[in-house]
């Protein structure tokens, strides 16, 4: 007769954590579940958002009026009339509307943006070193009246944060700011001073759009519903081509197989590639990306390489919308409501493509790879924001699109894995805790002989 334990014979016939959640990953269920968060990594927060509010403009515009815009308006009318009662000045030209509110909400999503973002630099310490701490504070006057259980507790919390900063941070090492208090407050004042830049050229684009038939004082009623994606392609491309090419031309330097210097006369090419290429330098200090630093540049870099793509296609769109005869000229006019939602969501996105930070919100990897690859001409890439300019120049590269597709797959077999664990009643090990890693292509960008 066998004296082997019932419970160990139980155990061994059991199947496998991993077994179980390679059946899992085959159910309907499971991928049914997964649908969500895939589709959300895929599409990214921006786009999402801005999906939903077409959605609700196209609902208040055919099936029920929310009348969230108008409340908007209303409210920021009074803010006016309650801060600059004494400033006629503000309503013959609508400065308030057309300048204060719209850099107000870039300047706001930006700073929020970023604030979320630093939200994950809090765990790149290493919990070594926040355990030597955690035991002085066991044994400090105060912590011996602290349970200690609360104490390991909260530190299991940071171990765990730490395990999932760690997995899904781009780039190995971190930048410079995490660890230098001065070059931290460095970027804070060079931000802050962008910032401001930033709203005197909000303020010369609105004073140009004056120059037109925009309308900026009855603007409660909502654009027709396929104006802005139509505008908001329009826009994008704008964006691309005005932000691709000057960016192009910093990282490459005039010679016989630059695009550019075909193009242009000699003189000019070398110019403008001195000037791009200097006031760049500064945002490419450090090759690890942090999202609040995202305007970490030169103020000339700012206004040509930030602003100015931001704000040409609004402009753009307005004076082709002048042209036209009435009612045509407001139905295809920038609307002040569609002007907002793209300054903001351009802040936005400038923030979230230099987090380094890969989650399922928020997807930097195409500029993660630009910013590693920086000034080699060779194998520098990602240039612009769509990708449309990169493709056509053959400098888009495909590492970053695989790279997130085996991230999406990790997490799917991650989240298979914690069932399968739930199934069975069997702890995952530290490896099947870890599946979700980040490629490492460090040898790759210090490869001197490509």
């Amino acid at each position: 007769m066998s004296n082997q334990d019932p419970k160990l014979s139980a155990r061994s016939d059991r199947p496998s954590n991993e077994e179980v959640a390679d059946q899992i990953q085959k159910e309907w269920m499971f991928k049914i579940k997964r649908a969500p968060e895939n589709f959300v990594i895929r599409c990214g927060i921006v786009p999402l958002i801005l999906g939903l509010l077409e959605a609700l403009l196209i609902v208040s515009n055919n099936f029920h009026y929310f009348g969230y815009w108008e409340w908007f308006i209303t409210k920021s009318s009074e803010t006016r009339d309650s801060i600059f009662p004494f400033l006629p000045l503000l309503d013959p030209y609508s400065l308030w509307r057309g300048w204060i509110v719209p850099s107000s909400l870039a300047s706001a999503t930006y700073i929020i943006v970023s604030l979320l973002s630093l939200r994950h630099e809090l765990y790149h310490w290493k919990p070594e070193l926040l355990g030597h701490y955690l035991e002085s504070a066991k044994e400090s006057k105060i912590g011996v009246y602290v349970p200690q259980a609360w104490l390991d507790f909260a530190f299991h919390i940071y171990e765990d944060n730490h395990r999932e900063y760690i997995n899904n941070r781009i780039q190995k090492q971190t930048h410079k700011a995490l660890n230098d208090s001065e070059e931290f407050l460095k970027i804070l004042r060079t931000v802050a001073s962008n910032v401001f830049i930033s709203t005197l050229m909000v303020l010369l684009f609105w004073i140009l759009l004056l120059q037109t038939k925009i309308e900026a004082e009855n603007i409660v009623q909502l654009p027709r519903s396929y104006v802005p994606p139509l505008q908001g392609i329009i826009w994008y491309l704008l964006n691309d081509l005005f932000y691709f090419y000057p960016h192009w031309i910093a990282h490459h330097s005039p010679s016989s197989d630059a695009f550019y210097y075909k193009l242009l006369p000699p003189t000019l090419a070398k110019a403008l590639y001195t000037h791009f290429n200097r006031s760049h330098k500064l945002h490419h200090k450090t090759k690890a990306n942090l999202g609040i630093a995202a305007w970490y540049c030169s103020p000339s870099e700012q206004i040509l390489f930030n602003i100015f793509p931001a704000l040409i296609g609004p402009l753009f769109t307005q004076f082709l919308a002048s042209t036209l005869p009435f009612p045509l000229s407001q139905i295809w006019g920038t609307h002040l409501i569609v002007l907002y939602v793209w300054l903001m969501a351009a802040s936005a996105m400038s923030v979230l493509a230099h987090t380094g930070y890969r989650s399922k919100w928020n997807d930097p990897g195409k500029h993660d790879l630009h910013h590693e690859r920086a000034f080699n001409p060779k194998t520098a890439v990602n240039f612009g924001t769509l990708g449309f300019f990169d493709w056509v120049h053959g400098t888009k590269s495909r590492i970053p699109s695989a790279d997130a597709e085996a991230w999406r797959m990790q997490r799917d077999r991650q989240a298979a894995l914690w069932e399968a664990s739930r199934r069975n009643g069997v702890e995952l090990s530290r490896a099947q805790m870890d599946v979700v890693r980040q490629p490492d292509h460090s040898q790759e960008w210090v490869d001197k002989t490509i």
